[in-house]
């Protein structure tokens, strides 16, 4: 095998707790983290030489090392000790800056897709490799629903977590999710060095989740950060609770936000109506089980 092409997932944090700032300047973070419908697709291409190149459509991304998918192929080679000349292919449709994990998902994409074409490392060794590219690379490494905890190293899979169905709507606005992170600091200077944590109330709110007639105990601590920087996020988000919805909030560091439904046609009649705005990207997207689909 020479050549590979894989769906690159999107992810949605339906919680999202910053837990403070550790003594490496790391923020501790834990979050219940859902893959969902919608893809990049990522296309690798190796032959005999050295070198990385990175194409794209759709989205214009960085093609040198600032681009996680070229970090990447650079670790994957440097770990593995393979040397290939590599030609990797980017056709986007998550948005970039939105807080969907793009990024990340390539990222993951590059390091299964090189090693299932080599079978150079072991899943453990990409996991090891995942937390040198982004705190979301290692959770994309299984793309299975799963509490991320630490930096983003400390996953763990939730079997029995149901799949849940997303209207996401994206404002053409990219967040940093450095800056958001530095508001979280001004915002919440007098605790940012006491780390804080309670794994009951963890399963208390997955199990919140996994009751079907139950609330979705949705949160993020960077909502507050990114609408202090970006008042519109509330704006948009407000279009999704005037439509009498009684979940949504912002993903990830924004400026994406999404409505959740425990029901597909509750989720189509919202996407269906928001479609044809011609102000913001809407997705209809559903949770999904398992790793990148290959085609």
């Amino acid at each position: 095998m020479s050549s590979i092409t894989l769906l690159s997932p999107a992810k949605i944090n339906l919680t999202l707790e910053v837990l403070g700032v550790r003594a490496d300047g790391y923020h501790e973070i834990r979050s219940i983290i859902q893959p969902v419908s919608l893809f990049d697709e990522v296309s690798i291409k190796v032959e005999e030489g050295e070198g990385i190149e990175i194409e794209s459509s759709g989205v214009s991304i960085p093609s040198g090392k600032d681009n996680l998918a070229y970090r990447a192929a650079e670790l994957f080679f440097q770990k593995s000790g393979v040397n290939l000349k590599t030609k990797i292919f980017i056709k986007k449709k998550i948005p970039l800056g939105a807080g969907l994990g793009g990024g990340s998902g390539n990222a993951a994409a590059v390091l299964i897709g090189l090693n299932r074409i080599t079978k150079a490392l072991s899943e453990d060794d990409l996991f090891k490799i995942g937390p040198k590219i982004g705190a979301d690379v290692p959770f994309f490494i299984r793309s299975l629903t799963a509490t991320m905890e630490g930096i983003g190293e400390k996953i763990r899979i939730l079997k029995e977590f149901p799949i849940l169905h997303y209207v996401i709507l994206c404002p053409n606005l990219q967040t940093s999710t450095q800056q958001v992170y530095k508001k979280w600091d001004e915002l919440n200077s007098a605790d940012q060095n006491k780390i804080t944590s309670s794994q009951d109330n963890l399963e208390e709110c997955i199990k919140k989740f996994t009751d079907k007639k139950g609330e979705l105990p949705l949160q993020n601590d960077l909502e507050e950060p990114a609408v202090s920087l970006h008042p519109e996020i509330a704006s948009y988000k407000q279009i999704l609770t005037s439509l009498d919805v009684k979940s949504a909030q912002m993903t990830g560091s924004g400026s994406a936000v999404y409505a959740v439904f425990r029901s597909e046609d509750e989720a189509f009649e919202i996407y269906d109506y928001l479609k044809t705005s011609p102000t913001f990207q809407v997705f209809l997207a559903s949770g999904i089980k398992g790793w990148h689909r290959l085609i």
